[in-house]
């Protein structure tokens, strides 16, 4: 068992060392289940959303940059109101890519995201708009990366975002990975 502990801790970051890193792009769609706050009460919808993914580094340890926007559309007839939601947001995290064979991986990734965004509140034909205020929450995700080459894969995830009412936000997204350079 020491020997094991030994070789992780003082091996790996040899071996990240010797790989080249790369810049992946990862153009993105989804579709996510988040908490609205407007109108009152709170309540979950899901909608779709869309963005881009980019990675930096080698296949065990990665930097990632992820931009994304969400847009909602709920109507209540027995109200006449129409609620509009959109949220813009940026994350920033790690992620970690563990071969599983030659064109099959299976990735872990976490960080911090950054939301903001409106809600539009139209009733009887009269809208009113309300700013979503900065929020920082973490997020934790897993997902299957499928290689079609060396520079094209596709990639299926799952990430779990903790909001500030200490539930979960749920996002699964469809990607398609590419891969540029040597450095």
């Amino acid at each position: 068992m020491k020997k094991l502990i030994f070789s992780l801790c003082f091996l790996f970051p040899f071996t990240l060392a010797a790989q080249e890193a790369r810049l992946t792009f990862e153009p993105l769609y989804g579709v996510e289940t988040a908490l609205v706050r407007y109108p009152e009460p709170p309540r979950y919808v899901t909608r779709a959303t869309y963005g881009l993914r980019l990675l930096y580094g080698t296949t065990p340890l990665s930097g990632e940059a992820e931009v994304t926007r969400s847009q909602s559309r709920e109507d209540y007839p027995a109200l006449n109101q129409k609620v509009e939601d959109t949220s813009d947001r940026l994350s920033l995290g790690l992620r970690s890519t563990i071969p599983v064979a030659s064109f099959l991986g299976f990735y872990l990734r976490a960080g911090g995201r950054a939301s903001q965004g409106e809600t539009t509140v139209t009733t009887n034909g009269v809208s009113e708009e309300k700013e979503n205020p900065l929020r920082i929450d973490p997020y934790a995700g897993a997902g299957l990366q499928l290689a079609f080459s060396s520079i094209l894969a596709a990639n299926a995830g799952v990430t779990l975002i903790r909001n500030a009412e200490g539930k979960y936000d749920s996002q699964y997204t469809l990607g398609l990975s590419a891969r540029f350079g040597n450095r």
